[in-house]
């Protein structure tokens, strides 16, 4: 019908743009000094060869009878929520969280790319999660890379080269850089993927004109130093706040937003949307979340008890689960036996948290199974 057409004209115009970007970018392959023909998968391999298999891409988890799960390793027990096998149904209709693809859908395609943003965005995402730094030509690009919160944007597995994002011009990083396909990070994507990808690098703004043009929200997490107040212009430039979050492990940069854009709606409730994420919460979450006025409150998938989840509510914020990188959740999840690895029922025990967004590596693993119409 009208609706489905209009659908296919945004995705064809989003095409058009990523056809566009390719072109923008394209660079001379020989003149790239840190791409590397060839990947080891051996480690992932026998990883995913222990597991039984999952239709999402091969990596799968074979769940214990429900009698055999120890209460240190069961994540319904650590949430203290409902296990995923309860009979007791309830209705999706009551409680269906908004479905975040973290870095885009990295399963499908590199990740922080615009292939991979249009991919998460064609499987019906509500919205996609990002990385932003400000580089030293004063250009905002969208970029994870390697090193800790405290020292992030490290490129050496992601292209295989020492140094920092930071060290280099938009320009730079254009001509000189590329995604390492040997880089334990792309071992989850077929080599060609991310040899093929537009640009390694997208900038801030072709990310948020691709998500203006298929409708779907940005959470920008605020990765790099100086990051506010150019993301914010930008989003403003591109009168994108409505569609736009902005996140940080970093406090400061939260405080700062406000700072920035203290403006409210007729409701009270702030334009500018922030979220204070945690690793491991402390006890006074709540308080500090309060303490640089953010309207969220972004806890790892694993310390999203049902009581904190309620404690946010309570305070008048939002909720978000964030899982961590694919790797480490593949890993990680050989700790629980009554979930897998970001599966239905790992989704579905995060969501009995009551949480209301989910940022994820599998969205359309979650995805499916909100489709599904009922919950366990």
């Amino acid at each position: 019908g009208r609706e489905e057409n209009k659908k296919i004209g945004v995705f064809m115009s989003a095409e058009m743009m990523l056809t566009k970007v390719k072109s923008s970018h394209k660079t001379d392959s020989n003149s790239k000094n840190c791409m590397v023909s060839h990947r080891n998968k051996s480690e992932l391999d026998t990883r995913r060869e222990e597991k039984s298999p999952d239709a999402s891409d091969g990596v799968t988890t074979s769940v214990a009878p429900s009698h055999q799960y120890d209460f240190g390793r069961s994540l319904a027990a650590i949430l203290n929520v409902e296990p995923h096998f309860s009979t007791e149904k309830r209705k999706l209709a009551n409680h269906r969280p908004s479905v975040f693809g973290h870095r885009g859908a990295v399963f499908h395609e590199p990740e922080n790319t615009i292939e991979g943003f249009l991919a998460a965005a064609r499987l019906g995402v509500d919205g996609v999660e990002l990385d932003a730094f400000l580089l030293k030509c004063g250009t905002v690009i969208v970029f994870h890379g390697d090193g800790s919160d405290e020292n992030p944007g490290l490129l050496n597995d992601y292209c295989g080269v020492e140094g920092s994002i930071l060290d280099y011009t938009a320009e730079e990083a254009k001509e000189q850089l590329s995604l390492n396909p040997k880089g334990k990070i792309f071992s989850i994507v077929d080599e060609e993927r991310v040899q093929s990808v537009s640009t390694s690098f997208p900038t801030l703004e072709e990310v948020l004109d691709l998500a203006k043009q298929t409708g779907i929200d940005v959470n920008i997490e605020l990765k790099g130093p100086g990051t506010p107040e150019p993301v914010l212009d930008l989003v403003d430039l591109m009168d994108m706040v409505e569609q736009c979050y902005f996140s940080s492990f970093q406090h400061d940069r939260i405080a700062e937003v406000r700072e920035l854009r203290p403006q409210k709606k007729r409701n009270g409730r702030h334009l500018y949307r922030t979220g204070c994420l945690f690793t491991v919460p402390p006890d006074n979450f709540i308080e500090v979340a309060k303490n640089v006025d953010a309207t969220e409150v972004h806890l790892r998938y694993d310390t999203c008890t049902r009581e904190r989840v309620a404690a946010i509510h309570a305070a008048e914020m939002n909720s978000m689960a964030w899982f961590r990188g694919p790797l480490t959740m593949i890993k990680e999840s050989e700790k629980f036996d009554d979930v897998g690895f970001e599966d239905e029922a790992m989704y579905q025990t995060v969501l009995n948290s009551g949480v209301q967004k989910m940022c994820v590596n599998k969205p359309d693993v979650l995805l499916e199974l909100l489709d599904g119409g009922d919950t366990l």
